[in-house]
């Protein structure tokens, strides 16, 4: 009899596991979700933000000019402490930037897809999430900085030492729908910091940059607003001026 009881309890279980996965929304309606709270933050427009630069503890080494574009596009551009500038440019995920005129062969990755923080629409986010190499139908859940996050694009389960490889994924908050984190098939990672609302708009007050290798450095964003910025400003020839 006792036996016969374990069983009922054990199916039981088994019956009761779908039930406990079905709690976690498809990938369509987690972009639906974020397009809606983009749209309600008043960020689903081009931007222009001015920020400034910071590598590990250090003060400001630079200011900037940063612009983004909810179809795919941004761009950077960076006034240094030592007298020269630097323009950096994403379109999907091609990634270039420039120094003084002059092409970078391996630019430090500071422009961040902000464009995944603006889509209006889930559709519209879906194609930028495909534009920047994240699988827009796959979802998981993860747990980022401790919070509780449903991760756009899926994630590699851990190796036996405890390493992850990391997918091209968006990771957003469970129960604000903000985006906490941004993850790039390199290795680099973008994460964001606390909500703050410049004149109206809603807008992590800063974006930290960890690259494999390198310093994390930090945009700390000083201002947003709405920019008269058509997607033919997102150009190489912004990027290294025609003499």
């Amino acid at each position: 009899m006792r036996r016969r009881s374990v069983l009922v309890l054990f199916l039981a279980a088994l019956a009761g596991a779908p039930a406990a996965w079905a709690v976690i929304p498809s990938a369509q309606k987690i972009s639906n979700e974020l397009a809606r709270n983009n749209r309600a933050a008043h960020r689903s427009k081009p931007l222009i933000f001015d920020v400034k630069l910071r590598i590990g503890d250090s003060e400001p080494l630079a200011t900037g000019v940063l612009a983004t574009h909810p179809t795919g596009l941004a761009r950077l551009e960076l006034h240094s402490n030592q007298g020269f500038t630097e323009r950096h440019l994403l379109q999907g995920s091609s990634y270039a930037a420039s120094r003084d005129g002059r092409e970078l062969l391996e630019p430090r990755p500071f422009l961040p897809p902000l464009f995944l923080l603006q889509a209006g629409s889930g559709a519209a986010l879906r194609a930028a999430l495909a534009s920047f190499g994240i699988s827009a139908g796959e979802v998981a859940l993860g747990l980022a900085d401790d919070r509780d996050c449903y991760v756009l694009g899926g994630r590699v389960p851990r190796t036996k030492g405890g390493e992850e490889r990391r997918l091209p994924s968006l990771w957003i908050d469970t129960h604000t729908f903000q985006v906490v984190r941004i993850d790039r098939r390199d290795g680099v990672r973008y994460r964001f910091g606390p909500a703050q609302v410049f004149d109206g708009i809603t807008f992590p007050a800063w974006i930290s940059i960890e690259a494999p290798g390198k310093t994390a450095a930090r945009l700390d964003v000083i201002a947003v607003a709405p920019a008269n910025a058509p997607a033919a400003a997102f150009g190489q020839d912004w990027l290294v001026p025609t003499p």
